[in-house]
C-alpha cells in the first residue's frame, strides 16, 4: 500500500521520539511483523508493516547455541519453522537452514531472522522497535543476552529508537542498569499479576519508580483507571495484542498511547477514521 508523500512525511517524524507521550494519538506497533498478515518474526513481515505504515514493528529475540541473537517468539522451532526443538541447541548455521511457516502452517523461502537484519530494515524504514527479550525453553535467562542485543543497537543507530521489552523483572532491570539511556518496558498478563498477586495500576507506579519508560498490558487490563494510572505516572502505555475491530476502538476512545496489533492494516484505518 503506498501513501502520499504528506503522510509519510508524518510517520518519519512520529518516528524520532523514542516514546510518545500520553494522550497522543495512538502508535501503531506491528506484532511479530503482522502475524495475521504475513509469517509472523519475518523479514517480509517487518518490511511490509514498515510499507503499510506501522510506526513500531514489534518482535520477541532469542539466542543460538553459538551466541547469536536471532528473532523468533517461542524458545521452540516447531510451531513456526520447519525445525524441531529449541532454539537454543541450534547454531545459526543451522538455524538458517529452517524455513517460516505461515499462520496456516504452510512453508514459505522466509528464514529466520538476525536482530542484525531487523534492526537494518527498521533503521532503513527509520520505524522504531519494540523488541522483548524471552528465556530459553527451561525460563532461564540466556547469558550476556542483555549486552549482545545493546552491541547490535548501537551498531545500527537504534538504541534511542527501541524500547527493550520483558516480562522478567530482572531482564529489564538489567537493560536499566546497563544502559539507563535505552527505553526498558515491562510487560503484564493477568496471569502475571496473579502471580505476583499484585495490579495494573500498583505496577505502574512500580515500573515508574524502577525508570521504566514503557508498560506493556494485556488489553484485558485496559480501562480508564490503567491508562490515567500510566498518566500519572508519566509512563507510555503499550497495549496488546489488539486484533479486533471493537477492541481497537475501545483502546482507542481511552487514549493508550501504543496499540500492539497482527493487524496493523486495521489499526491504521482506525487511526485514520
Amino acid at each position: 500500500m503506498k501513501f502520499v508523500v504528506a503522510h509519510i512525511a508524518l510517520v518519519w517524524m512520529a518516528a524520532a521520539a523514542p516514546v510518545l507521550a500520553q494522550g497522543a494519538a495512538f502508535l501503531v506497533a506491528a506484532h511479530r511483523g503482522g502475524g495475521l498478515l504475513w509469517p509472523e518474526n519475518s523479514l517480509l513481515a517487518f518490511r511490509n508493516a514498515i510499507d503499510l505504515g506501522a510506526d513500531y514493528i514489534e518482535f520477541d529475540v532469542h539466542l543460538s547455541r553459538d551466541g547469536e541473537v536471532v528473532v523468533i517468539h517461542d524458545p521452540t522451532l516447531d510451531r513456526t519453522t520447519t525445525g524441531a526443538g529449541t532454539v537454543g541447541e541450534r547454531t545459526l548455521a543451522e538455524l538458517r537452514t529452517l524455513r517460516l511457516k505461515d499462520r496456516a502452517g504452510t512453508v514459505t523461502e522466509e528464514l529466520v531472522p538476525t536482530l542484525d537484519e531487523v534492526a537494518a530494515v527498521a533503521a532503513g524504514g527509520k520505524r522504531r522497535m519494540l523488541l522483548e527479550i524471552k528465556t530459553d525453553a527451561q525460563r532461564r535467562r540466556y547469558s550476556l543476552i542483555e549486552e549482545k542485543v545493546i552491541a547490535i543497537l548501537d551498531r545500527h543507530g537504534m538504541s534511542a529508537s527501541t524500547v527493550v521489552m520483558a516480562f522478567e523483572r530482572e531482564t529489564w532491570q538489567r537493560i536499566r542498569r546497563l544502559r539507563p539511556d535505552i527505553t526498558s518496558g515491562s510487560l503484564y498478563s493477568r496471569n502475571t499479576l496473579s502471580a505476583m498477586g499484585s495490579t495494573a495500576t500498583r505496577e505502574i507506579e512500580a515500573s515508574r519508580e524502577a525508570g521504566v519508560g514503557v508498560v506493556g498490558l494485556h488489553h484485558s487490563l485496559v480501562d480508564e483507571h490503567t491508562v490515567a494510572a500510566a498518566r500519572r505516572a508519566g509512563v507510555t502505555l503499550g497495549v496488546w495484542t489488539v486484533n479486533e475491530p471493537e477492541t481497537l476502538r475501545r483502546v482507542l476512545d481511552l487514549g493508550v498511547a501504543i496499540v500492539i496489533t497482527d493487524r496493523p492494516d486495521l489499526a491504521r484505518g482506525l487511526l485514520h477514521r
